[in-house]
């Protein structure tokens, strides 16, 4: 009798068991049906002002040659003097595109050997994979193992004849030294009015057109993209045109 009493009483705890289970579950149910589930929360970092993130670094599809044909650049983002940087071509900080370069140990005498639309070089130096790129008018870019012609991608454009820049070529216009027998160009449209203006090429008896002509040479020009390995010129004076 007595081993009768406790299966009837576990039976019945079982069943009392099932019963609560279920009547859990549809709770659970109606509560889920009626409210949204959770969220989580990512807690915020204390002490982080906010701020849109730095551009990262640019790189291209020509095995990372630095100053390859069709590279654009544009200045540093740090404060380097100088220094050129990489940079898509339709970035806004973009300014110049490069038309050629060339693999050649530089000095400060070297004459670039650029195509008459490049406004400017830009020296390159140090070992490859470490290669950095700038203005000419810094030692450290003019002395090195190449140099980029390059091309503005907008206006003005120096190397074109008469503005002031790049190789010295006919159209071009010269100020003279304080001594008067060196040159450097000068646009000829400025707040300086230059003091000759490059007219043409002496003839075969390496005459020019007039007596009172200058006829420049390399050593005549003053600046780095002068006329080293180029042809002499014949120069009036601005006056006289």
């Amino acid at each position: 009798m007595r081993y009768g009493r406790v299966i009837r009483a576990a039976a019945l705890l079982g069943v009392l068991v099932w019963a609560a289970g279920c009547s859990d579950g549809d709770d659970d149910e109606a509560r889920g049906s009626s409210s949204a589930p959770p969220t989580v929360s990512t807690p915020a970092t204390a002490g982080t002002p906010s701020s849109s993130p730095s551009k990262p670094a640019y790189y291209d599809n020509d095995d990372n040659v630095l100053m390859a044909k069709g590279d654009c650049y544009g200045p540093p983002r740090g404060d380097e003097q100088g220094h050129a940087v990489e940079m898509p071509c339709d970035d806004p900080d973009a300014i110049g595109k490069v038309l050629k370069r060339v693999e050649e140990k530089t000095t400060l005498y070297t004459h670039p050997a650029c195509s008459d639309s490049a406004d400017d070089v830009l020296g390159i130096s140090g070992d490859p994979g470490w290669e950095v790129a700038g203005s000419r008018d810094y030692y450290k870019y003019a002395v090195g193992y190449g140099y980029a012609c390059v091309r503005n991608l907008k206006a003005p454009h120096p190397g074109e004849p008469g503005e002031g820049g790049m190789e010295i070529r006919v159209g071009d216009c010269l100020e003279a030294s304080d001594t008067g027998d060196k040159y450097e160009e000068v646009p000829c449209e400025g707040e300086v009015l230059p003091d000759v203006k490059v007219i043409g090429e002496p003839d075969l008896d390496n005459n020019c057109p007039r007596k009172d002509d200058t006829q420049l040479t390399e050593a005549s020009i003053l600046n780095v993209a002068g006329l080293g390995g180029g042809p002499a010129y014949c120069a009036r004076a601005f006056a006289d045109l």
